[in-house]
């Protein structure tokens, strides 16, 4: 009986360095993956419009002006990358949104994109009924420079 236990004792042993060994190899190549996966999407940054408005999105939040940032999601399906569809999760906490559908479409500008407001997801999606239309530029280090 000792001769078993013993036995069991090596090869649970084996067991659990070769899981360490694996988790040691594919952790990074796991990482590697997440990072990728999480890139950022292109309309995420600071953006200013032709009237002075001041945008800024991030993974998570969009936010016009002082005003509290407020929660989105991406629902984007179907797209070659120059338009997504982002649906607003907070829409009571904006005065500026007033739709909770937003389409945001890039020309061939990276640095420019419009942003078409709409109240339902089928509108959003075939362009239609619009409810506010806002054409947005990225931010430069030469908009901080010229306020100073």
């Amino acid at each position: 009986m000792t001769a078993h236990f013993s036995l069991l004792t090596r090869h649970t042993s084996n067991i659990r360095g070769l899981l360490l060994l694996l988790t040691i190899v594919l952790l990074p190549i796991a990482r590697i993956a997440a990072t990728d996966e999480e890139e950022e999407a292109p309309y995420c940054g600071d953006w200013t419009n032709a009237h002075g408005d001041a945008l800024q999105i991030t993974s998570d939040t969009i936010q016009v002006n002082q005003e509290k940032p407020i929660r989105y999601d991406d629902i984007t399906e179907d797209s070659d990358g120059s338009f997504f569809v982002l649906q607003i999760k907070d829409q009571s906490e904006s005065s500026y949104f007033e739709g909770k559908f937003l389409r945001v479409t890039f020309g061939k500008d990276p640095d420019r994109f419009t942003m078409s407001i709409y109240k339902t997801l089928e509108d959003a999606l075939k362009q239609q009924n619009e409810v506010k239309h806002t054409e947005w530029t990225a931010e430069t280090d030469d908009d901080d420079s010229a306020d100073e």
